[in-house]
């Protein structure tokens, strides 16, 4: 019995198993979390979206102006 429980032991530390159960244990997923994330990406895309456009826009008016000159 003693060389069975060594042999877990063993296992143990050449595995790591006992470091993945307890990691996997302690963070879990928490779903309000994960909704105010896609929540703040969505409103950086928006953010990011607005700003391509504008600029985009931008270089149009300034094309746009150069060229009637």
């Amino acid at each position: 019995m003693g060389d069975r429980a060594n042999q877990v032991e063993y296992n143990n530390e050449q595995y790591h198993t006992s470091d993945l159960l307890n990691s996997s244990s302690k963070k879990r997923l928490d779903l309000n979390d994960l909704l105010k994330r896609a929540k703040d990406q969505k409103k950086n895309d928006k953010k990011l979206n607005l700003l391509i456009y504008s600029g985009a826009v931008s270089v149009t008016a300034l094309f746009i102006l150069f060229l009637s000159l």
